[in-house]
């Protein structure tokens, strides 16, 4: 992808930027960067969600904005980009609204194994909104929180619960019921133990927040 034989020199005041020339697929790969924001992915870790509110809707409107843009491939392709680009892509699913998306979602979160970084998914799912997605979060949870199930970084039950417990408090369903019975899985996991699942029920409603352009509450909630 990355032809390091011949390089283009950019001048600029700070001095020499080398740049290599690329084949056809790294122009590609650079293109659908360029229109998905990949370099949002250092503020989607925390810091955006922390801003200043001013510079938060700045943020959150180039955000947005990336979100209509970038077509339905786009967004399939950057998924497979690592857990930078399936970060970035899952806030743009979440701003965007973009349901196209959602059998992708659910197809990796059936098989953790074959896609990696889950986290994203959950704003995602929780922004679609829908009682397809509420089943999607559920069924991940019957799946992960099973006792064979081998631990794994990329599992996300905790954000996955969360998700689960605002969409049930916005449709009036009761999905995470049957997961946080007295003897659910919930009760057996092991990650359970310290988790308060209203403060993760309401880091879901502020992330919804954030992804529809009004104040995720966060900052706020740090000052306190």
């Amino acid at each position: 992808m990355w032809d390091w034989i011949v390089v283009h020199v950019w001048y600029r005041p700070a001095g020499v930027l080398l740049l290599p020339l690329l084949d056809a697929a790294g122009r590609h790969e650079l293109r659908v960067r360029r229109r998905c924001g990949a370099w949002r992915y250092l503020q989607l870790m925390q810091p955006a969600l922390l801003m200043p509110r001013a510079r938060q809707r700045l943020f959150q409107w180039g955000l947005r904005r990336c979100a209509r843009r970038a077509t339905v491939a786009d967004l399939v392709e950057f998924l497979d980009y690592g857990w930078r680009g399936r970060l970035v892509a899952g806030w743009l699913i979440a701003c965007g609204s973009r349901s196209e998306l959602r059998p992708r979602i659910a197809r990796d979160m059936s098989d953790p194994g074959s896609g990696g970084f889950l986290h994203p998914y959950c704003v995602a799912l929780a922004c679609l909104g829908t009682e397809r997605d509420a089943r999607i979060l559920s069924d991940y949870l019957l799946m992960s929180l099973a006792p064979e199930e081998d631990e794994d970084e990329r599992h996300c039950q905790v954000a996955a619960m969360g998700a689960l417990l605002y969409l049930d408090d916005s449709l009036g369903t009761g999905y995470a019921e049957a997961i946080l019975g007295p003897d659910g899985l919930w009760a057996r996991w092991p990650g359970a133990s310290g988790v308060s699942l209203e403060e993760e029920r309401r880091d879901a409603a502020g992330l919804v927040a954030f992804a529809r352009g009004a104040d995720p509450g966060f900052r706020a909630r740090l000052g306190r």
